[in-house]
């Protein structure tokens, strides 16, 4: 029997290497072939007992490259960024390839145009699965977990997250001065800081109350579009909050290599001055509402970005490669079933980043729920 062959893209990046691992520590044989414009010197494919190839060529120059890879695969995962440049061009590819797509696009504007290819995807019979990493992603999952463990109704969702500065790296970092310009923009142009409703959030500890402020990001689309979620909120910031007011001041430059250029530069500066600070994690509450009936997640660790955005891409790798997500077309992570979400989960990850779920009553909690408790619960029902 031949091994499902999955081509990954990016895959020199951080959380590719998070998706990677992840791929590694399933059960399934893979034959991965990882693909990046350039590989540094460094760079350790750890894919456990898989098989891997490594390729090198630039996506963008080499379409006939690109085409021929996908061609011969079962599934791509598109870990290039940022995804408000990139995502469109690698989705087009896949669906001209005729080969199922899993990406981890975390840009609202990027979504906009990605589920513009719904029907292109339809017509060529390809799945595409996008924002599959953990916000968007593993927040989606449990969006839909709590709604279907709920009244029936429409829903609110509010989804609120911070994540340490020291993760800022790569593709990240424009991305997140690109929420904060998407952000403003929404809100009319206004580049007025309170327009992004600025709060304090208490997180689980370690990481506590921390600063957060309204940004653009795809929940907002998808959940509405996929579920009975009628309004959905999200909230976000990075610790020490001093990054976040940086986010939100280079966010008024022209959008271009110089601003990016610009970012990593005060970033790492920034980094250097805080160097005696030990990281904290990230933080992440996704809470739901239907009437006076909700569920909240609940999670604060030291898991780190690449792992905590690779590790979910890899489990929904697995749910694609299983045949599990709803299609043809372009979708995101609320229409998987959370029991095949959550069972592809343990697969590939290594633990950690364990996550306190409650049922709440006009936004006060009434009693302490286990995930497990809420997943047999719909499968009983199933």
């Amino acid at each position: 029997m031949n091994k499902p062959t999955v081509v990954v893209l990016g895959a020199g990046g951080a959380q590719a290497s998070g998706l990677i691992r992840g791929l590694g520590r399933s059960s399934e044989e893979l034959r991965l072939i990882c693909c990046d414009r350039r590989f540094r010197a460094d760079t350790v494919i750890d894919a456990g007992n898989q098989e891997v190839q490594q390729l090198e060529f630039d996506l963008l120059a080499d379409s006939a490259k690109l085409h021929e890879v996908l061609s011969g695969a079962d599934l791509v995962v598109n870990c290039t960024g940022p995804y408000y440049t990139l995502g469109p061009v690698i989705l087009d590819a896949a669906i001209a390839a005729g080969t199922d797509y899993v990406d981890i696009c975390d840009d609202a504007d990027a979504t906009e145009l990605l589920l513009q290819r719904d029907e292109a995807a339809k017509a060529a019979g390809v799945t595409a699965l996008i924002g599959m990493g953990s916000a968007p992603g593993t927040t989606n999952v449990l969006v839909r977990l709590a709604l279907d463990s709920l009244p029936d109704g429409d829903a609110r969702a509010s989804i609120t997250w911070c994540v340490d500065a020291s993760d800022m790296v790569g593709a990240v970092v424009p991305h997140f001065a690109h929420s904060f310009s998407t952000a403003i923009a929404e809100a009319g142009g206004t580049p007025a800081w309170e327009d992004l409703q600025p709060s304090r959030v208490k997180f689980p500890e370690p990481i506590g109350e921390q600063l957060v402020v309204t940004l653009s990001h795809p929940e907002v689309i998808t959940l509405p579009r996929f579920t009975r979620v009628t309004e959905a909120t999200n909230q976000g910031g990075l610790i020490p909050e001093d990054f976040t007011h940086l986010g939100w001041v280079i966010s008024r430059l022209p959008e271009n290599e110089n601003r990016t250029a610009a970012m990593h530069a005060i970033f790492e500066t920034a980094r250097v001055q805080h160097s005696d600070r030990e990281p904290v994690g990230a933080g992440l509450i996704v809470d739901v509402r239907v009437g006076s009936e909700g569920i909240a997640f609940l999670s604060g660790g030291k898991m780190s970005q690449e792992d905590a955005t690779g590790t979910p891409a890899a489990a929904g790798a697995l749910v694609a490669l299983q045949g599990r997500v709803p299609g043809p077309g372009v979708v995101s992570p609320e229409v998987l079933h959370p029991a095949d979400f959550f069972a592809s989960l343990r697969q590939v990850s290594a633990g950690g980043g364990g996550m306190t779920a409650y049922r709440t009553r006009n936004g006060e909690v009434i009693e302490h729920v286990r995930i497990r408790d809420l997943l047999t619960a719909l499968t009983a029902v199933g």
